[in-house]
């Protein structure tokens, strides 16, 4: 247990260690597919929809996973800065043990919505946000030498975890006696082993050190102001990047929580292949999502992070807007409705994963990486309000015949909102 601690602080730095340490990129890997999971909640709205006598697009369902999104962000503010106490191990095993029981308490609360909503939404909702940071935090200290690279991939291991827990857990609700059920107590059985096991390998390392051959680029980052939360939070950079990623991230988190929903609206009946298909639809946002993670993170190496931005939102604007042509034409063809929405459902979701790898990165160049983990959290309740509204939206726009058009358009005008913000950030005085 303590091999990468002993091997780390020697002076040379042999092969052992370099493995060693990429033992922290597989921890960081087993915890984020897990944790991305989450983003599997399209495949529980239907049979949550029977079991609570609910419409399953109205905000009683939508609103749980809204839930877990927001305390997620919320709790992501306070660990942060607990691991950097405690170490990452801990505070990741803690999010290991809440976000599992939230899982397993719900599949004895599928009856009870005040009950989902505490289970699934508010326990999972922490376990999500004390599992988040502490992976990431981890790799970030023992690879600054290849830091954008391993990032990525964990993070895209979060994007990633959806499409693998849609497979499973929809081949559980059909397979089951007990199908909702089952499906949450035997995924927040894995989720246990996947997440707490995962924590086991996150160390960090020795205070101050580099790989062999690494040399920082410190000389620049010193003329660099480090900004606490409390300064971060007073510049005017604070609120443009806040307002950024909830008018963003509000679009895929409302395409994420409504593919069958959409599928449905397309056809009513139900008969079309479209609406057969809906879980391998998910299954494809969410490889597209860790995708962008990837794509718009090594993009923005290049052209910038806010040119990247500027990029993104744009493309974003214009998918969502086309996306809401497609639903009014409602084509009939059940090969037309497959392909157009998996189409556009993949675009909005490789946008929507560009967030993970963009914000953090801006976080770090406009405001320094000393207070990264509080600073980052607060950016990121952001997307924890996209949470809400990404629920709130389609609850309240969508009970009418022509309800999905309309809120095409308005999470297309935010897009168009973000990428005017994006316009005209600049860095703030001192970086």
């Amino acid at each position: 247990m303590n091999a990468i601690s002993e091997e780390a602080s020697k002076p040379e730095h042999s092969n052992e260690r370099v493995m060693n340490r990429w033992s922290v990129v597989l921890g960081a890997l087993l915890i984020q597919l897990a944790l991305g999971a989450v983003y599997a909640f399209s495949i529980f709205t239907s049979p949550l929809s029977e079991a609570l006598d609910s419409d399953p697009k109205s905000f009683a369902i939508l609103g749980i996973f809204s839930a877990a999104i927001a305390i997620f962000a919320l709790t992501m503010i306070f660990a942060g800065r607990l691991q950097d106490r405690k170490g990452p191990r801990i505070v990741a095993t803690a999010g290991g043990l809440a976000y599992s029981a939230g899982y397993i308490t719900a599949a004895f609360s599928t009856e009870s919505l005040p009950m989902m909503y505490l289970s699934y939404g508010v326990l999972g909702g922490i376990g999500l946000g004390l599992g988040y940071v502490c992976p990431l935090a981890a790799a970030v200290k023992w690879f600054p030498d290849k830091r954008g690279f391993v990032t990525g991939i964990a993070v895209a291991g979060f994007g990633a975890g959806a499409f693998l827990f849609t497979q499973v857990g929809n081949w559980i609700i059909d397979s089951s006696s007990n199908g909702l059920s089952d499906a949450f107590l035997y995924l927040g059985l894995i989720f246990l082993l996947m997440v707490v096991g995962g924590a086991q390998l996150l160390r960090n390392p020795p205070e101050g050190w580099m790989p062999r051959g690494y040399v920082p680029p410190d000389a620049a980052a010193k003329t660099n102001h480090e900004f606490g939360w409390r300064e971060m939070m007073r510049t005017k950079q604070f609120p443009m990047l806040f307002m950024m990623f909830l008018l963003s991230a509000t679009a895929g988190l409302m395409m994420i929580a409504n593919v069958r929903n959409l599928a449905q609206y397309l056809d009513p009946s139900g008969s079309a292949l479209v609406v057969a298909q809906f879980q391998t639809i998910a299954g494809i946002i969410a490889l597209f999502n860790g995708a962008g993670r990837i794509v718009w993170g090594k993009v923005s190496d290049s052209l910038g992070r806010a040119n990247t931005l500027r990029i993104m939102f744009l493309l974003q604007a214009l998918l969502l807007l086309a996306a809401a042509w497609f639903f009014a034409a409602r084509p009939s063809g059940e090969i037309i409705q497959f392909i157009g929405l998996t189409s556009l459902a993949a675009a909005v979701g490789f946008t929507f994963g560009g967030n993970f790898s963009l914000f953090p990165s801006t976080t770090a160049e406009y405001f320094g990486t000393r207070n990264i983990g509080i600073n980052y959290g607060l950016v990121f309740t952001g997307y924890g309000a996209a949470g809400v509204v990404g629920g709130l939206i389609p609850g309240f726009m969508a009970t009418t015949e022509s309800g999905f058009i309309w809120v095409f358009v308005a999470v297309g005008m935010a897009s168009l909102a973000a990428f005017g913000i994006a316009l005209a950030m600049r860095r703030p005085a001192g970086r």
